[in-house]
């Protein structure tokens, strides 16, 4: 534990973690306001670390189930004045508070629908997810052990550790020392998935073999090379290719890149971010290719994108956009 300890130090002094405590609990109480909300963004923006342990902060608050909230329900009247051992007293309770939901929060990682997160693991590695995706982290002594059970994660290992770094999806797993690679777990099929290497060296295996990276080709196992994406349905492992590790990754900068991609891909891409979906009306349409870079919030975009490509119309069902080339009622919200 005392490594993680060692961590937590390093993103700001105890005083600034401290004060950090305080101004959540002020925004979570009945004296908030637009004074105040204005302190704390100025507070914030003086230095990077004060921003880093309101995060913090901000994190225990909601998994402590606002233990602190009594300081903020205190009337600003009736607080007594503190003396400097009351508040040295004060700073050692939040700290406290902090420390110890810090150290029992969830190994779920998680998130929703549009929602990306990075989280740094303790030993230092990146775990950068993609909408809709869980993880749960399983790191004990022997093996560095996640379990990914929805999603996309991109994984930024961290390097010179003597655990073996361990993603274990299905009945295949990952194995890796300092790697940084893409393991993407498709929402269609819970046995179908892909493993994208970045840069260093993986292993996929049946998750019944050692927890060690194999020096040698063996019958089950494959070695990916930098590039190289390996994808698995029911369990057999297909073809491996190599797709632009910028297109892959786009992602993260918060786009889609499609290159002679089909129409349903793209709009099944798309689908996953997001309320407002995109639909096609016909099979023949879904065939349709498709290249470019596009926001991944922007739906709407695109799909006007490919109705003035394709000489195609558009509307709106709902939360659902449809591109179609029938001629369709006015009420239907066709746009051109």
């Amino acid at each position: 534990m005392q490594p993680r300890i060692a961590r937590l130090n390093k993103i700001a002094p105890r005083r600034t973690r401290v004060q950090a405590a305080l101004w959540v609990t002020e925004l979570h109480g009945p004296a908030r306001n637009a004074e105040l909300e204005e302190q704390v963004r100025r507070w914030m923006a003086e230095d990077p670390q004060h921003a880093a342990a309101f995060e913090l902060a901000t994190e225990a608050w909601q998994r402590s189930g606002n233990i602190p909230a009594y300081l903020a329900y205190l009337p600003k009247r009736a607080r007594p004045k503190a003396s400097g051992k009351a508040l040295a007293g004060m700073a050692i309770l939040c700290a406290a508070i902090i420390c110890a939901v810090y150290f029992l929060r969830d190994p779920t990682l998680v998130t929703g629908p549009g929602e990306q997160r990075t989280v740094e693991l303790k030993d230092g590695t990146q775990v950068s997810l993609n909408t809709n995706s869980r993880v749960i982290v399983q790191y004990d002594e022997r093996v560095r052990k996640l379990i990914l059970e929805s999603g996309e994660v991109l994984f930024n290992v961290i390097k010179h550790q003597p655990r073996p770094f361990v993603v274990v999806i299905g009945d295949q797993k990952v194995i890796a020392m300092g790697t940084s690679f893409v393991v993407r777990r498709e929402e269609s099929s819970r046995s179908a998935f892909a493993v994208i290497l970045v840069e260093g060296r993986v292993a996929i295996e049946p998750i019944s073999w050692p927890d060690v990276l194999p020096s040698v080709p063996a019958t089950g196992l494959t070695l990916l090379n930098p590039g190289e994406r390996l994808r698995f349905a029911d369990g057999v492992s297909e073809k491996k290719d190599s797709p632009s590790i910028d297109r892959v990754t786009a992602w993260r900068r918060g786009q889609l890149i499609f290159d002679d991609t089909s129409l349903s891909e793209a709009a099944a891409e798309f689908n996953r971010y997001g309320s407002t979906k995109i639909a096609i009306d016909d099979p023949v349409l879904m065939k349709l290719r498709v290249g470019g870079v596009f926001a991944i919030g922007d739906p709407s975009s695109f799909a006007q994108a490919m109705a003035n490509t394709y000489h195609l119309r558009t509307f709106n069902r709902g939360n659902t956009i449809v591109l179609t080339d029938k001629q369709t009622d006015s009420s239907n919200n066709i746009s051109n």
